[in-house]
């Protein structure tokens, strides 16, 4: 029996937020929210503790290697940066008087080997290797400071506990570190960030004029941040809490508050990027975390500081938020700051619940962000996945569309417009055939195919491409409707990419490929993941074709396929 009650948008918003919680609290188990944050580190000393003899096992103790001391990664290749990792790790428990190794000799021994390996690892000109990548790094190198200035900032601030010759080893890499970072390239936008903020702990514990000039070079080309708040990688799960960490440490450090409005902005944004189970959104990213699943909790620390710093309930409430939605161990990288400032487990502001209701359009973003309680989505432009739909633990985590349309038909709208209710996506593509050159532009020296750059050929034939997709949401679900205007019988396919581990109904599996289904004309099919359920449909279903010559390869997910054929026009709802 179904009965039908009528609820206000609030408290179904609330409704939908606690539902969330529990989601996430049944999600880690065994890890029991705590009641605040001297209850959190307390939780995070003992699982500091139990990690101690596992991280330890992976640093080299043969006294006859060349890499004596130093820590190795999963795959046996040797890590500077999981070196200076492992010194943090023990210095957690060594300087904490609630841990089972405070003050443990064996834990400064192997601090101090790993030290010892650290300056042996670093070249000349205070560079490291990041032997999978990068050789001579200053990037990497920067990477390598966080971890050992915070536990050299807790030798400080526990300067009654005996470290023997650690600190001088650690002193000497460092000031080895920041003649390097001082004059050292990078690859990347968030790198700048990444060595300004080294520089910045460094310049710290030793003032130098050299430090301070480098990092305002770098801070001269201006933060990558677009007007709504998101940084140009749009590297939400890994580089935007990296950024925002190393912008912190230069602000405070170096007292250039201004940078806590860029902190401000991203936060702000972020707000909108929670997706109803909880995760960030990762589909807009250009860089390696595209489509990778993560929860909130990098953002913990960024979140933290500045409910503090400003007193905002609106950051007190996605830290609560943080604290009660994910597992313990994955706040772990919050104990050396604990540790190392002691005001950063001060008692918050009243939170604010995070928001749970909203329609947001974030055009220098390329991307639409809209929740409904429990169901949230995104519409995307400047991208191959064009839409996302999540339901609780339910997602369809991408939608995509391509054409056999000489060999480049997979849809990207550079634009997105806004007509009414609608969002509509488009882009037009031409295909050209190539006529003879002239005879005076034919050279007489070489093969005139090879030579000649095609643009000098008149072009005959040409065939358009015209594609529109409408997505008009509401009411906790979206219509599609995909417009294509091509050459007659051009096949267009169409794929929604499920997260594996849910259930595909009413589906054909699509014989030869893994995890990729097909659907019937007029079918309503249906993914279920826990107790969440979408559904979709009516289908299209005119060919098999799913692999598309031209078009990226299949999504790694559970993909159900429409497919027609041009010129066409079909549409469906996702509910």
């Amino acid at each position: 029996m179904f009965i039908a009650i009528e609820i206000t948008r609030k408290m179904r918003a609330f409704i939908c937020l606690a539902m969330v919680m529990v989601l996430h609290q049944a999600y880690a188990a065994g890890n029991t929210p705590p009641d605040n944050k001297k209850e959190l580190l307390s939780q995070l000393i003992r699982r500091n503790d139990e990690n101690i003899t596992k991280v330890s096992s992976r640093q080299l103790t043969e006294k006859g290697s060349v890499y004596y001391g130093a820590v190795f990664d999963v795959d046996s290749v040797v890590s500077p940066i999981g070196t200076s990792n492992l010194i943090q790790t023990l210095m957690c428990s060594y300087a904490s008087r609630d841990s089972k190794y405070y003050r443990s000799k064996l834990l400064l021994q192997h601090m101090t080997l790993a030290a010892t390996a650290l300056l042996n690892l670093q070249h000349d000109d205070g560079t490291i290797d990041l032997l999978t990548t990068n050789f001579h790094s200053t990037p990497d190198l920067g990477f390598t400071i966080y971890p050992l200035a915070l536990a050299y900032s807790i030798m400080l601030k526990n300067n009654h506990a005996d470290y023997g010759e650690l600190p001088s080893l650690v002193k000497q890499y460092l000031l080895n570190a920041g003649k390097a970072l001082s004059v050292g390239g990078i690859h990347t936008p968030n790198h700048r960030w990444v060595v300004s903020g080294a520089l910045a702990w460094i310049n710290s514990f030793f003032p130098n004029p050299i430090y301070r000039a480098r990092v305002e070079q770098w801070l001269a080309e201006k933060i990558d941040i677009d007007p709504d708040g998101q940084y140009n990688e749009r590297s939400t799960a890994v580089y935007t809490p990296v950024t925002n960490r190393c912008l912190l440490v230069i602000a405070k450090k170096m007292n250039y508050e201004y940078l806590y409005d860029v902190v401000r902005k991203n936060l702000n944004l972020t707000f909108y990027l929670v997706h109803a189970n909880g995760e960030i959104v990762t589909e807009s990213s250009i860089r390696q975390d595209k489509y990778l699943q993560r929860n909130m909790s990098a953002y913990y620390l960024a979140y933290n500081y500045m409910a503090l710093l400003d007193q905002d309930s609106r950051y007190s409430g996605m830290v609560s938020y943080i604290q009660n939605t994910v597992a313990v161990e994955q706040l772990s990288y919050m104990l050396p700051h604990f540790i190392e400032d002691s005001t950063l487990l001060q008692n918050l502001p009243a939170p604010t619940p995070i928001p749970t209701s909203y329609h947001k359009y974030f055009k220098y973003s390329d991307m639409v962000r809209i929740r409904e309680g429990e169901v949230d989505m995104s519409v995307i432009s400047n991208n191959p996945t064009f839409f996302t739909f999540f339901k609780g633990e339910a997602a369809l985590e991408g939608v995509r569309l391509s054409s056999a349309f000489f060999g480049k038909g997979q849809f990207e709208s550079p634009q997105l417009e806004k007509e009414g209710d609608h969002y509509i996506l488009s882009s037009t593509l031409s295909g050209p055939y190539y006529q003879p050159l002239p005879k005076d532009k034919i050279p007489d020296d070489a093969d005139a195919w090879s030579k000649v750059p095609r643009t000098e050929r008149a072009q005959s034939e040409v065939q358009t491409l015209r594609t529109k997709v409408y997505v008009t949401p509401g009411n906790g679900k979206a219509t599609i409707k995909v417009s294509v205007d091509g050459p007659e019988n051009l096949p267009v396919t169409l794929e929604l990419g499920f997260r594996m581990g849910g259930a595909l109904r009413h589906v054909t599996p699509k014989e030869g490929i893994d995890n990729a289904f097909l659907i019937n004309d007029g079918v309503y099919a249906t993914y279920q993941k826990g107790n969440d359920t979408i559904k979709i449909g009516p289908g299209a279903g005119a060919h098999k074709w799913t692999q598309l010559r031209g078009a990226l390869p299949k999504l790694q997910a559970d993909c159900l396929y429409f497919t027609n054929y041009a010129p066409c026009e079909f549409e469906f709802t996702i509910e």
